[in-house]
């Protein structure tokens, strides 16, 4: 009599089944939130359309959220809705009723006008120098320089954390990409040199020392750059179509200048004090960056340039602000 075989799935494995499932609940969660909202009777002085494109919105949000698909997918579609439906969700009655006004082409104006907002282009041109941070690796090799001169002491090492921050800031306009793609690779590798796991007693060696404050270094040079954010662009616009006030990149930057550069400069001490690592000194992590960067190899063509570029487009954001609108520099670099 022969044995049945049973087969144990994996564990953690997910049904294919169930995960359609969930998948398709997901993406008919915004649709059953908009078609619900439609259905609510309209709040007393408030236009029907003006409702109507709230519930749409909330749609948007709610997909959003819950990401069924990329970001981008549920932003577009959320704009060509709102487009093809304007009659009911865009204009009021009297604007329809205008001399001349052509559905059409009010639609597709409101659709486009997004693509006409300087913030946007600023936004892109500077993810277009975070893409050649990556690309070029040049973020790495500024990381993995810093690391080698400062790297031997725990405190000098979170200094040289914060700085490589601080150096990527400018043209990173977001912290997730600058410290999961760029910083967090590099000091990953570093509490091992020291035997420091993470959800282990280990990791006060000096693991959660160095996390800690390339967390919290992320979120000061988030604040210190108009560009090292999305959400600070987007607010500046926000500002600019409110109350009529331009902030410029240098503004911004002298601004938060006196603040930032005592926060950069007290911020890993304090965490040196308040939250110590158990080793203090390691002759290992230079001798590491030294082998990573000899892995690199010389300083390559485009990093050259991309240095330039950067310099460059640095210095129209600060001397040339007046003359040039900010989203050209990263615009033309690009190209």
């Amino acid at each position: 009599m022969k044995e049945k075989k049973t087969t144990i799935p994996p564990a953690g494995a997910v049904n294919p089944t169930t995960a359609n499932k969930k998948r398709l609940l997901m993406m008919a969660l915004p649709i059953i939130v908009a078609v619900l909202l439609l259905f609510v009777p309209v709040p007393d002085g408030l236009p029907p359309y003006a409702w109507h494109y709230f519930a749409i919105f909330v749609g948007v949000i709610v997909g959003l959220i819950f990401e069924p698909l990329p970001g981008a997918v549920i932003g577009i579609t959320g704009v060509v809705v709102i487009a093809l439906c304007s009659q009911w969700l865009l204009f009021s009655p009297e604007q329809m009723a205008a001399p001349g006004f052509k559905m059409a082409g009010a639609s597709f104006k409101w659709a486009v006008s997004g693509f006409g907002n300087s913030t946007v282009w600023l936004i892109f041109g500077a993810f277009m120098f975070a893409a050649g941070y990556d690309k070029t690796q040049f973020g790495r090799r500024l990381a993995l320089i810093l690391v080698k001169y400062l790297g031997r002491r725990s405190l000098t090492l979170g200094y040289a954390i914060t700085f490589a921050d601080l150096l990527l800031a400018p043209f990173t306009p977001s912290n997730t990409a600058r410290s999961g793609g760029t910083i967090y690779p590099i000091i990953a590798n570093l509490p091992p040199l020291y035997g420091s796991k993470p959800n282990d007693p280990s990791a006060r060696k000096i693991g959660s020392y160095l996390m800690w404050v390339a967390i919290t270094a992320a979120c000061i040079t988030s604040s210190m750059f108009l560009s090292a954010l999305a959400p600070n662009l987007l607010a500046l616009a926000l500002v600019k179509s409110i109350v009529g006030i331009n902030i410029s990149w240098g503004t911004w930057f002298i601004a938060f200048l006196p603040l930032g550069v005592l926060l950069i400069l007290a911020m890993p001490l304090l965490a040196y004090w308040f939250y110590p690592p158990e080793v203090k000194v390691n002759n290992e992590v230079p001798l590491w960056a030294a082998r990573e960067l000899e892995k690199l190899g010389k300083l390559s063509r485009n990093e050259i340039l991309l240095l330039v570029f950067v310099c460059f487009a640095l210095m129209m954001w600060i001397f040339a602000a007046d003359w040039i609108e900010p989203a050209w520099p990263p615009c033309w670099l690009s190209c």
